[in-house]
């Protein structure tokens, strides 16, 4: 498996062993020394000439194929925010692609190349190797280019590495790869901690847990959505380790998360501009814990600032979040949500993130996201409009929703518009883009 250490201030260097798989494919190992083969036949596919390599591999191990292949090149590597083809068009339009490797790649299945001898075989990069162009998730707007290097990506990895318990077992992830949280926890963290990535995304919970029993899974990385999802289908949650990120974790989740595994869920928070920044459990952690080298403080308006190895130096030395916290004792903080999520109507502010909450506590509600929206009136110059997920069995509609929510929020906290359906267009990453979430709201059969 991978031995990865940084050997200079400027070199990192990846030592892989043939004793113990790099991979699960459907179930199957695949060890170092086909990784070795499948690399060097990779390599023989890059484009010399000038551009980047567009990488949408769904599969963990075609996607580690095309990143080492592309490094080893002296290539950038471009991870789109999302599958859709309008998007992959626009990025093919905005960068010189020398290659892509999408769903037509799928690693070789030739037989396995032996090398001369029976020592480690070695990579070696260049920490200042502009590695990465990704895209944030476009929840708050378009979404945006953010750079990486060898040096970023890799520091985050080491972080996690250092900071918490990982058992030695498979690593099963219900996120894609091409996110920076599936890339960082699915990718580069089995790399770094020398276990087995399992190559498949399974996203239902009967598919999660199959995926799990068949390697013996030891780590579960996923997001509140899935996880919602899991306990709803009273399938069985071992106690293994599980990661969420991407979105808040609703409390009821971590609960019963624990009741049913044993386990507390360890939450991460952070971006794609900074990466990790901090971690918690929360049933037991009193607030954020900032990882090691992430250095962290407030704007004069409570905003979150950070400085980290993670960050690229292209964002300057101080990255401010548009996140309102609060500092506590011993380098921890409280979230309060984002900035914009909080607004004024009729002259009150409103929590949008509390509005949202109340939503998801009501019953028959499985997900939810709420907006604000301007509107012409005598008192009010915005209103609510919330989107609510009930489910494939959905027996609620809007009225029982509002009915459920009047003891909960006053005159102008109450949605206007609310607009039910089984599941929200959340992208695999859980994340739900606000151009996705306003045109739920434009469709023709609005209550």
């Amino acid at each position: 498996m991978p031995s990865v250490s940084i050997m200079t201030s400027r070199d990192l260097l990846f030592r892989l062993a043939d004793d113990k798989p790099f991979a699960f494919r459907n179930g199957k190992p695949i060890y170092p020394s086909r990784l070795y083969a499948d690399l060097q036949r990779t390599e023989r596919l890059i484009n010399p000439a000038t551009g980047d390599i567009l990488v949408t591999c769904k599969g963990r191990y075609e996607f580690s194929l095309a990143l080492l292949a592309s490094w080893r090149s002296g290539k950038t590597v471009i991870l789109p925010p999302n599958l859709h083809q309008a998007t992959l068009e626009h990025i093919r339009r905005q960068h010189t692609i020398a290659n892509e490797f999408g769903d037509g790649f799928s690693g070789f299945a030739g037989a396995t190349v032996a090398k001369d001898d029976d020592k480690p075989f070695e990579l070696q990069f260049s920490q200042t190797h502009p590695a990465l162009t990704i895209y944030t998730s476009g929840s708050t707007g378009a979404p945006k280019p953010v750079h990486k290097s060898i040096g970023n990506i890799f520091a985050e990895a080491f972080a996690l590495k250092q900071v918490l318990a990982w058992p030695d077992k498979p690593l099963v992830a219900s996120v894609p790869p091409h996110h920076l949280y599936g890339l960082t926890f699915s990718v580069l963290l089995p790399w770094v901690l020398g276990i087995p990535m399992v190559n498949e995304c399974p996203l239902h919970a009967e598919e999660v847990i199959d995926a799990i029993d068949r390697v013996d899974a030891g780590t579960l990385i996923s997001v509140p959505v899935h996880l919602r999802s899991l306990l709803e289908q009273k399938i069985s949650c071992k106690p293994i380790m599980t990661i969420s990120s991407a979105s808040v974790l609703d409390r009821d989740i971590a609960i019963q998360w624990q009741e049913k595994s044993g386990r507390e869920i360890v939450e991460i928070y952070g971006s794609s501009e900074t990466g990790v920044i901090a971690y918690r459990r929360q049933l037991s952690d009193a607030g954020w814990i900032p990882f090691p080298d992430v250095r962290i403080g407030t704007s004069e308006h409570g905003l979150l600032q950070v400085a980290s190895p993670f960050i690229h130096n292209s964002e300057g030395n101080i990255f401010q979040t548009q996140d309102r916290v609060s500092l506590l004792e011993g380098r921890r903080f409280q979230l309060h949500g984002r900035a914009d999520s909080i607004v004024k109507i009729a002259g009150k502010r409103v929590s949008l993130l509390a509005v949202e909450e109340a939503i998801k506590r009501c019953r028959g509600v499985v997900d939810a996201a709420v907006t604000a929206v301007p509107v012409q009136g005598h008192i009010r110059d915005m209103a609510i409009w919330a989107a609510v997920a009930t489910g494939e069995e959905g027996d609620v509609d809007a009225r029982t929703i509002r009915t459920q929510l009047l003891p909960q929020l006053d005159g102008i906290k109450m949605p206007r518009r609310i607009v039910t359906m089984k599941q929200l267009p959340r992208e695999e990453n859980g994340k739900l883009s606000r151009e996705k979430l306003m045109a739920l709201f434009h469709k023709d059969a609005l209550p």
